[in-house]
């Protein structure tokens, strides 16, 4: 089968759209299927490049992002879309998003009559996050941009979702097509994986104390300040480390936040790390715990990535972590934007050893029904049923 994938994010952008893009493109060319997957370019020039995954990359004409320090995005490329679309002749097509590139494949894919399925992200808050500037017009965004969004999804085959939080909610704004939540995954075995922890503080220069975890972007829709609001109220009480791994446009903002407070000593910023980097399941090892105060999140990698590596998890309650954290199994949950709950939570756990070890255990329990080529797989059925469909 000829697939093509259409992303506004994929390598070398850190962000869960990359991942999922690039976890999709390399399991379906394990299978054997001829694959291209259509994305920004670093520079404003189109070109392809093969990758020893299987696929081909095609790059696109970009800009840079006018709010997401680092990242690039397409201005409509129509005909460009119209050209691969009818040169390629893919038997179906997978849009990650329906911002640029997805607009364009998709009205080239409907004057062709090739399918299209689109996976769904992102909740509109993460986009209004963006958009602070125009906070007193929020409610009238949101509901212009479902009602976008909706049209969009409902010119397409089928929706996948990473979780049935967001598939109520897709199902509740009048999405009319068949919608279904698969996981994004993750791979079980890269994450088990055990290296001993003297050998990844010195890598990493990490005192020997516990540590608190976070992976992510440092960005707006991230509610980060929550967890360095609650800094101060955890050292109260235990003497720990905190990590905070990757960047985004509010990372030199927290780094300044930190250092003015006088919590530098006990803070460590690190990464970001390519989502490949063995330093990432090091990392994962060697915490204590995992904080992911995130109120957006539609499932979250990185908290599957840590349930992978038997870590308890306190999570904001909101969006769809509480489809991966069960309060008082697995972990605790917190209220969203509270950093005294979320403190109080984490200081529950660093102050009981056997209850970390419990809920770890629970972590692994949990995350097996996430296993990535599962889930890719029931993507690849996905495919089969629609084109099979549309020749009937």
């Amino acid at each position: 089968m000829r697939v093509l994938i259409g992303s506004e994010s994929f390598y070398p952008n850190i962000s869960g759209v990359a991942v999922t893009t690039f976890n999709l493109a390399s399991y379906l060319a394990r299978r054997g299927h001829e694959v291209a997957v259509m994305v920004p370019s670093p520079r404003y020039r189109n070109f392809s490049e093969s990758f020893p995954e299987g696929f081909t990359v095609l790059r696109v004409a970009s800009v840079w992002h006018p709010f997401r320090k680092g990242f690039r995005v397409t201005v409509y490329p129509l005909s460009l879309a119209r050209r691969v679309v009818r040169e390629w002749r893919p038997d179906i097509v997978h849009l990650q998003d329906p911002t640029s590139i997805g607009s364009a494949l998709l009205k080239a894919c409907r004057e062709e009559k090739i399918p299209v399925v689109i996976s769904h992200h992102f909740t509109l808050e993460y986009v209004l996050a963006y958009l602070w500037f125009l906070r007193p017009f929020h409610g009238f965004l949101r509901r212009k941009l479902t009602s976008a969004m909706v049209k969009f999804y409902n010119q397409c085959r089928h929706v996948i979702c990473p979780s049935e939080t967001v598939r109520r909610d897709l199902l509740a704004a009048g999405v009319a097509v068949p919608v279904t939540a698969i996981s994004n995954g993750v791979d079980l075995d890269r994450f088990f994986a055990y290296e001993p922890p003297l050998a990844v503080r010195l890598a990493f220069h990490l005192p020997a104390k516990p540590i608190v975890l976070y992976v992510g972007r440092m960005d707006p829709d991230k509610s980060l300040d929550t967890l360095i609001k609650a800094m101060p109220l955890i050292l109260a009480r235990h003497d720990v480390h905190f990590v905070l791994c990757g960047t985004g446009n509010l990372r030199e903002k927290f780094e300044r936040w930190v250092r003015k407070d006088g919590l530098a000593p006990h803070v460590t910023f690190l990464g970001p790390f390519a989502n490949h980097s063995e330093n990432l399941p090091r990392l994962y090892q060697l915490a204590t715990c995992f904080v992911i105060p995130s109120g957006i999140e539609s499932q979250s990698i990185v908290t599957l990535e840590a349930m992978a590596s038997g870590l308890p998890i306190v999570a904001a309650r909101a969006g769809a972590l509480p489809e991966l954290v069960t309060d008082g199994e697995n972990g605790f949950l917190f209220k969203l934007g509270d950093p005294e709950d979320l403190a109080a939570k984490v200081n529950l756990l660093l102050a009981d050893e056997e209850l970390r070890k419990l809920m770890g255990k629970k972590s692994l329990e949990k995350v097996v029904a996430h296993k990535l080529e599962a889930s890719m797989a029931r993507i690849e059925e996905i495919y089969h049923r629609v084109v099979r469909n549309g020749k009937a």
